[in-house]
């Protein structure tokens, strides 16, 4: 019975002796970089926004390389600002972003080679009215910059636009005289409506360049610059203002 066992402990020792354990050894960071691609499958339309206030944006890449992008692994793909800069944290766009020229990084836990990942942010105008545009690129952090990028264009405006419609006849008078009273009428071409009576929000007629040199010739001016405030209690966007 013993020598039984004996031969069958042997028997059972030959395959083990002869298995061969593989070790897994990762990609040096060079050759890594090399399965990371990407490719700019949409992105929404560019934003215009009061100074101050912020809008949710959405860009979406196409994963074409052959490695999967992994949130909160080694293979992470976030959205990085161009070059690391940092100009536009400091002008106070980044809101709730990653860091200062990270805007987010994927919604989606894992996308796959051929899937699309979607990075969706939050950005806010700048106080001072004028264009921003903001270069933006897959990063995956620490291996390499991924080479298709997109451009967020963001409009910080204060609302206020308009465009002449008619006008009175250009009156011409003898020294002294008074002439009628004259009328223009302009449209409400922005996104924000004209409110009488309120500071910040009532539209007045004046004298290009806060000239007050022709202050002489009003009559009934409500300033030295401005001839005129609207007649309307209120313009709407699109509406007329006489």
């Amino acid at each position: 019975m013993k020598r039984a066992l004996a031969v069958v402990a042997f028997v059972l020792l030959i395959p083990l002796a002869s298995v061969t354990v593989a070790t897994w050894v990762p990609l040096p960071p060079e050759a890594t970089a090399l399965t990371f691609h990407s490719l700019l499958a949409d992105q929404g339309p560019a934003p215009t926004l009061l100074p101050g206030a912020t809008a949710t944006y959405t860009v979406r890449f196409r994963n074409i390389g052959v490695s999967p992008w992994q949130r909160g692994g080694r293979t992470q793909v976030n959205l990085g600002v161009r070059g690391d800069s940092l100009k536009f944290a400091e002008l106070g766009m980044n809101v709730g972003w990653l860091s200062a020229n990270r805007v987010a990084t994927t919604v989606e836990e894992l996308v796959p080679p051929g899937g699309i990942g979607t990075f969706t942010f939050t950005v806010r105008a700048p106080a001072t009215p004028g264009i921003y545009q903001i270069p933006l690129r897959p990063v995956a952090d620490g291996i390499t910059w991924l080479e298709d990028g997109a451009t967020l264009s963001v409009t910080s405006d204060l609302g206020f636009h308009s465009a002449v419609v008619d006008q009175s006849s250009h009156p011409t008078l003898r020294p002294g005289e008074m002439s009628q009273p004259l009328m223009v009428r302009i449209r409400n071409t922005g996104a924000r409506p004209w409110t009488r009576g309120i500071v910040g929000q009532q539209v007045n007629l004046g004298v290009a360049g806060d000239d007050r040199t022709m202050s002489a010739l009003g009559v009934g001016w409500p300033s030295a610059d401005r001839v005129a405030i609207q007649g309307e209690p209120l313009v709407g966007p699109g509406g007329l203002a006489t």
